[in-house]
């Protein structure tokens, strides 16, 4: 009977048993509830770009033979150089590498500061001539302190402090504070006899021909020295070695076996004869080998100095040479450039420029301290060959350097070109029209600008404009050509 009562109960202990926990059930609607709103996307704060203004990076002029008594000349404006000297295998014994880094990014010290002196760079070992004249070592900086040039009077003083660079620690702001913290001042001012221009050898002449002589022994190789000693030290030995043995042993040796040498040198041994040499007593003659390994080592170092001395031109029979390079370029025959007769010249030089004018456009940008450059602008539309085009060329470099020279010479545009290493750059342009526009631009803002005409001898026809030399400050001459694309 009781479990008949109980049997209506079981379905609902059963369905007490599925169902969830209240508690659980209203955790579950509350996630559910948050799984509909919308989450919020987290704002993160635009980060502006900081657009670094490009640095113009400052012009590093390569010292060399040709061009240094120009560089340290005194101008119109007082003027300090940073001259950094390095070397390779041969001067720096293969040990610049962390100065030649460390000089390289101090460049872009030497460009953020306007105060920055000019920048150059010697190295010994393609320019070993002039490092000898200086006797400067690798790696060091020297700074220059140019003066002023005054009129009628001699050249003043320049101011030389050498400042000399540990290979291994040396950085870039170790460079820059030989300028910024005037570092080279910690060196006494070098007065000595090697002072490029202030030195007594300088001042007499003697310092590039004392700088050969010192070259050429330092070209001298370490084992031709040891010969030289050592048939210097067997000479010597051989004068003394005799006179010794006649002045103290003879007298003194009373053994029979060597009386009758002394019989028959008993009237000379009072009065030796000076030639006589130890070889005459106990050595034979030379022998044929001898002579042929000594005839070997003569022409050998012979040989060696030949080579040396035709390397640095000292043997040439060659009328002159390219400047500043030595370059020398044999003229094709069918060239325009050929060289004719003299009537043949004159009028190859009236037609390869245009009129001279008088030099009145030209103006002196005296604030302007800007990079100089001399942008070429060559027409494309003549088809002329690479070696055309390189002839044109140099015909409106000169035309430009010419005609500043003739009505502006003491220009400080002419001088900072020619002390910043000439820079050049070729542009193209595709027709006479946008040429004389150019050069009518040029001219308006009072630029040195030069067409070329050429004298119409090979490939095109007389009278065609070819080049534009456009030469003044950078900032300018852009003004003018900054459009044109690289020919």
């Amino acid at each position: 009977m009781r479990f008949l009562q109980l049997l209506p109960v079981l379905p609902a202990l059963a369905a007490a048993q599925e169902q969830v926990p209240i508690g659980d059930r209203v955790q579950g609607w509350f996630n559910k509830a948050k799984s509909y709103l919308p989450t919020a996307t987290p704002v993160i704060p635009t980060v502006e770009k900081v657009v670094e203004q490009k640095l113009q990076e400052k012009v590093v002029t390569n010292f060399n033979l040709s061009n240094w008594q120009t560089l340290l000349e005194p101008s119109s404006d007082p003027q300090n150089w940073l001259l950094y000297i390095t070397g390779g295998n041969k001067t720096c014994f293969g040990r610049c590498g962390q100065a030649d880094k460390s000089f390289n990014e101090s460049v872009l010290l030497f460009s953020a500061d306007p105060t920055a002196p000019n920048l150059g760079r010697l190295d010994c070992e393609s320019n070993q001539v002039l490092c000898s004249i200086w006797s400067a070592g690798a790696p060091s900086v020297w700074h220059f302190q140019v003066p002023q040039a005054q009129l009628g009077e001699e050249r003043p003083p320049t101011t030389l402090h050498t400042v000399n660079l540990n290979t291994t620690t040396v950085t870039a702001e170790t460079i820059y504070k030989v300028h910024s913290e005037k570092t080279y001042e910690n060196k006494p001012a070098y007065e000595g006899a090697f002072h490029p221009t202030d030195g007594w050898l300088a001042q007499n002449g003697l310092l590039i021909p004392a700088g050969y002589i010192i070259y050429g022994f330092s070209a001298i190789p370490s084992w031709l020295f040891m010969i030289g000693i050592s048939f210097f030290s067997r000479t010597m030995i051989y004068i003394f070695g005799s006179t010794f043995v006649w002045i103290h042993i003879l007298p003194c040796e009373t053994s029979s076996a060597i009386q009758p040498f002394l019989s028959q040198l008993n009237n000379t041994r009072d009065h030796p004869p000076k030639s006589l040499k130890m070889a005459d007593l106990d050595r034979l003659p030379p022998s044929t080998t001898a002579y042929v390994v000594a005839t070997a080592i003569i022409a050998g170092v012979t040989g060696y100095f030949l080579g040396q001395g035709s390397s640095l031109g000292l043997f040439s029979t060659k009328e002159k040479e390219g400047w500043p390079n030595s370059y020398n370029v044999k003229v094709h025959r069918d060239s325009s450039d050929e060289e004719g007769d003299d009537e043949d010249d004159d009028e190859e030089e009236e037609e390869d420029s245009e009129e001279e004018g008088d030099g009145g456009e030209l103006a002196s940008f005296e604030n302007n301290n800007e990079e100089v450059k001399l942008v070429l602008v060559v027409r494309t539309d003549l088809g002329m060959t690479k070696g055309k085009i390189a002839a044109q060329c140099s015909h409106a470099t000169l035309a430009c350097y010419k005609y500043l020279t003739a009505y502006t010479p003491n220009s400080p545009i002419l001088r900072r070109w020619e002390r910043q290493g000439q820079a050049k750059i070729a542009l193209q342009i595709k027709s006479e029209e946008e040429l004389q526009l150019l050069q009518a631009q040029a001219i308006s803002l009072g630029l040195c600008a030069r067409v070329i005409q050429d004298a119409g001898r090979t490939q095109i026809a007389s009278g065609s404009r070819t080049v534009l030399g456009v030469l003044g400050p950078k900032s300018v001459v852009d003004g003018v050509t900054g459009h044109l694309k690289l020919l």
